[in-house]
């Protein structure tokens, strides 16, 4: 299977997710300027390459996790024992 191309609109979100790690599609909409579709296709994108995760396991209102980064941010902190 050929690898999918990072669309403009799958970077700049990969490029603004240091700052929202976690985000849906109404809120990715304003980060990277675009419709919803758009907005849609570029979540797709970023999960399709591993970088995005869905969190809330519903059809509507979900929201995505940049796992690897949450999972940075935890070192040294309460929220990474367990």
């Amino acid at each position: 299977m050929p690898a999918q191309r990072l669309s403009v609109s799958a970077a700049r979100l990969f490029e603004r997710l240091p700052s929202h790690p976690i985000v849906t599609v109404a809120t990715a909409m304003p980060l990277i300027g675009a419709s919803k579709p758009t907005a849609i296709r570029a979540i797709e994108t970023l999960i399709a390459a591993g970088v995005l995760t869905e969190t809330t396991g519903r059809r509507r209102d979900r929201t995505f996790a940049y796992g690897a980064y949450i999972d940075l941010m935890r070192v040294g902190t309460e929220l990474g024992r367990g």
